[in-house]
């Protein structure tokens, strides 16, 4: 089957989902005609060879159905005259003027959780039929299940760009909340974002490293390549992601997959793979709040808030994570591993093949 997929290829989380369903769709036997968002920069380098061939293609298809993955902003653009399939990842539950207009432009939505759904069902009714699941995934022959680390000290990591939205103004609180200086804990970040500027990054770096556990904080550089994410990811014993609002979180399916804990909020899009069986649920008491960070988000709209009762729920599972450990009870995250076998790229891609089959008959 001939397809226009118009995407970025680059290292953004865009980017990565993009390169992913690239090379699974040519496994399934695709002739893919790419169109490039934005300036093409180097993917993965693990992903590189399985998407060169692609990259080659100009020659996009007057007829083939067209898929653009992109935000909710820009789904205008559509190569060809076949089924326009717009695929934007989303963290908020309500749409502005511009987004409205563009989300109403395809012919069909895809989206990657339920949650999704029911946003675009309650702001865009007319498009309840034309909005279809296709989650999204990790890669097994990178984020393997391991152990939990022989390490004398509990071990919590946060993966993902510093930003309000996810929660890093309240991370650091709560973790000097939970311990003190004799326990023996730490907390591994790696929080680059490439849109920050040096005063920026210097804030919250601050904000990590000027406090009572500071010293307890490491602070990680972005990776080169998933496996070397895997390797960090295999000296914690858990994964803590105090989001107020997210699109998918690849970084918690990816931590479950490997046996991790999880500290994770209950809402939003994680909540497709995230639940009571396979993580340590932070409920969201507290409310909305406006969807304000100074950079990305301008208060339009609202996302969750993290109150109190929010940083206590964090706090004592933190807590309850150490003492398993201290105690020898800490064992590998059995549940999350089964649950995360339905989320990989491969069968993530078999589900895009069928829905976009089905609606280009």
């Amino acid at each position: 089957m001939i397809l226009n997929i118009n995407c970025p290829i680059n290292t953004t989380s865009y980017g990565y989902v993009s390169c992913n369903f690239i090379k699974e769709l040519k496994n399934l036997g695709y002739d893919l005609r790419h169109i490039l968002i934005g300036n093409s920069r180097s993917p993965d380098e693990e992903l590189a060879p399985h998407i060169q061939s692609v990259l080659s293609r100009w020659d996009f298809s007057y007829s083939a159905p067209c898929l653009r993955i992109w935000h909710q902003f820009d789904l205008n653009p559509f190569y060809g005259n076949g089924t326009r399939i717009g695929f934007p990842i989303f963290e908020l539950e309500k749409f502005n003027a511009v987004e409205m207009h563009s989300l109403n432009n395809p012919d069909e939505l895809f989206v990657c959780s339920e949650w999704a759904k029911k946003v675009i069902e309650e702001n865009i009714p007319d498009k309840a039929n034309h909005t279809h699941v296709i989650p999204l995934g990790y890669n097994p022959e990178i984020f393997l299940p391991c152990e939990m680390p022989d390490s004398d000290s509990t071990i919590f990591g946060n993966f993902g760009k510093w930003e309000v939205r996810k929660g890093h103004d309240i991370l650091s609180i709560a973790f000097n909340k939970a311990f003190e200086k004799h326990d023996d804990v730490y907390l591994v970040m790696m929080p680059t974002n490439p849109f920050n500027t040096e005063e920026e990054d210097k804030k919250w770096i601050d904000q990590y490293k000027n406090t009572k556990l500071g010293d307890k904080i490491l602070l990680i550089k972005r990776q080169k390549t998933h496996s070397m994410v895997y390797n960090i990811m295999k000296q914690i014993h858990c994964g803590i992601f105090p989001s107020r609002a997210e699109g998918w979180n690849l970084e918690a399916l990816e931590l479950l997959a490997c046996g991790k804990h999880l500290i994770i909020t209950n809402c939003t899009a994680h909540t497709e793979f995230c639940n009571k069986d396979n993580a340590l649920l932070i409920e969201m008491n507290s409310g909305y709040e406006s969807a304000y960070d100074k950079k990305f988000f301008n208060g339009q709209f609202d996302w969750r808030k993290i109150g109190e009762s929010e940083i206590d729920q964090m706090v004592e599972y933190m807590r309850y994570i150490h003492k398993l450990r201290v105690d020898g009870n800490l064992s590998v995250n059995k549940n999350g591993i089964e649950s995360s076998k339905q989320y990989t790229w491969e069968k993530s891609a078999k589900i895009l093949d069928n829905t976009i089959r089905s609606v280009s008959q």
